[in-house]
């Protein structure tokens, strides 16, 4: 693959023979097709893509966090969703074909922005809540951030997303949307104008 500066007509777009012209990121590029292999796919080969098939399938519900939370704008090579999907990839557990997605170890954010303390899971009268302990202050975070409770039920393989403004230090869970079941929770915090964000933070499971 060659990088190329525009010519008089502008840049190369589309497929003529066997190279293509594209861009990305505001980068105008020049690679050939890829020729087809008729070697059998190694072990390794094999294993390698089931990792990066199972990563993909399960961060792809979570494209629009992600695109946030791993948003990295010295990282000009990959995008956020790529570098997130980078990121699980090297934490799945098993062996080939029985891998696992390891829950504690997921991340949906990476950043420096204060995250939500003292974050515990309660029930009140039958009413889950997520709630965390807030002082104030700009070292603690403004109270406008918005906090983002994300909770994945691996039996129905789905995601359920629930915010709350970080001063109000408490997101009620909204059990008619979700059901009910044992939920893995991950609690994480980006700032109103989506520009910072934080670590993502594993909450064990609860069941509701």
């Amino acid at each position: 693959m060659g990088i190329y500066v525009k010519g008089l007509l502008g840049a190369f777009s589309g497929k003529v023979g066997n190279v293509i012209g594209s861009n990305w990121r505001s980068i105008d590029y020049l690679r050939s097709l890829p020729k087809p292999s008729s070697k059998p796919a190694t072990a390794k080969q094999k294993a390698q893509r089931a990792k990066f098939a199972l990563a993909i399938e399960f961060l792809s519900p979570m494209r629009e966090i992600l695109n946030i939370g791993f948003n990295d704008k010295s990282q000009t090579k990959m995008t956020a969703f790529n570098n997130a999907t980078n990121d699980l990839l090297f934490k799945i557990e098993g062996e080939y074909p029985d891998f696992t997605i390891p829950y504690p170890k997921v991340r949906f954010s990476t950043g420096s922005l204060r995250e939500a303390m003292g974050v515990i899971g309660e029930t009140v009268e039958g009413n889950p809540s997520i709630n965390w302990k807030n002082s104030g202050g700009i070292l603690e975070g403004l109270p406008t951030d918005v906090v983002y409770v994300i909770l994945y039920h691996p039996e129905k393989d789905d995601f359920f997303v629930q915010t709350a403004p970080r001063g109000a230090q408490e997101c009620p869970i909204d059990l008619e949307e979700m059901g009910t079941g044992e939920f893995h929770v991950w609690v994480l915090v980006i700032s109103e104008d989506g520009t910072k964000r934080s670590k993502t933070r594993y909450l064990e499971t609860i069941t509701v």
